[in-house]
């Protein structure tokens, strides 16, 4: 009776491996999404900059710097916002270039270096379950199963040591 309730419990948790792991794919891809999106939109603000530098015969550093330095408050901060923005759409650009140039085994690593935490919580705010029918999720879903398999062998280990290990310590 025990082994039948066993080999199910081993098989819902390779299921459920295989069902949770799969989704890592599509929740990175709805990411990359959600990245280019917010990419375009700082790309356009950047371009805006740059066409405003230029209409003054300066480089968008240059532009930036005068806003900066200049003694009046207002003007100061709108050259700290625009220096963020300059500074965001480089570390977003360089996050998407390294996402999209990444290959399946790479691309776990690569969004993890240079996860956006907004970005990523807004994507999980929307991210819908599905079936990944691509390589990364047979993989990952493979992946899913060896951990699921391993999370039964750990609390299996874990029931048998509690509960046979405490009835053998009561016979003797």
């Amino acid at each position: 009776m025990f082994k039948w309730i066993g080999g199910l419990i081993d098989r819902i948790c390779a299921v459920s491996g295989a069902l949770i792991f799969s989704q890592i794919p599509l929740y990175m891809q709805d990411y990359q999404q959600r990245l280019s999106g917010h990419l375009a939109e700082l790309q356009s603000q950047v371009q805006g900059m740059r066409q405003a530098a230029a209409l003054s015969g300066k480089s968008l550093q240059q532009y930036v710097a005068k806003f900066q330095s200049s003694p009046d408050i207002d003007f100061k901060n709108q050259g700290a916002l625009m220096h963020e923005m300059i500074q965001r759409f480089q570390q977003l650009n360089e996050g998407h270039q390294a996402l999209l140039n990444s290959t399946v085994y790479s691309k776990p690593l690569m969004f993890f270096k240079y996860i956006d935490a907004k970005i990523a919580k807004s994507t999980w705010a929307s991210f819908e379950w599905g079936l990944n029918l691509t390589v990364d999720g047979f993989l990952y879903a493979l992946l899913g199963i060896v951990c699921g398999l391993m999370v039964y062998g750990m609390l299996s280990k874990l029931f048998r040591m509690v509960f046979v290990g405490s009835k053998a310590l009561q016979k003797s």
